[in-house]
């Protein structure tokens, strides 16, 4: 929270500059046509804040799309603690239940290249996104492997 709020207070002092600059370099501009600074020193003072503003708008770019992203997670994040505590306590599993937990559900084409049959499931949940369950593909597996033993 202390970085997102530090990181917004820069990505304003680089908007401020960036307005700044664009007011220097109609200022130089301005001295070159009226001749109070030589043509050659308007191009180097031009160039150099070119950069300095290139650099910048690409600073303020990838920290707005940084602080974007957070703001999304923690939205995202508090929505779904909100439907975590209103099925406290649920006694049985309703597809209304189902469906606000859920985005959707991959199933996946069987593979039977092992000698086995085995499908994939994803499920995509609301929020979240999709979790990553190699572990407990694994101890299924084990679970399976042990009832057939």
């Amino acid at each position: 929270e202390k970085a997102v709020k530090r990181q917004k207070k820069e990505l304003e002092q680089a908007r401020k500059r960036i307005a700044e600059l664009d007011r220097i370099f109609k200022r130089i501009y301005e001295d070159d046509i009226n001749g109070t600074i030589s043509h050659e020193r308007f191009l180097k003072l031009s160039t150099e804040y070119e950069v300095e503003q290139k650099e910048l708008t690409e600073f303020v770019k990838v920290g707005q799309a940084a602080v974007d992203t957070y703001e999304q997670d923690r939205t995202d994040f508090d929505s779904f603690a909100a439907v975590i505590r209103k099925y406290v306590g649920i006694r049985e599993l309703t597809p209304t239940i189902v469906n606000e937990f859920v985005k959707k559900i991959i199933v996946h084409a069987p593979d039977k290249s092992t000698g086995h049959r085995r499908q994939r499931i994803e499920i995509v949940w609301n929020f979240i996104g999709e979790l990553e369950q190699d572990e407990d593909n694994q101890t299924i597996e084990r679970q399976r492997k042990s009832r057939t033993a």
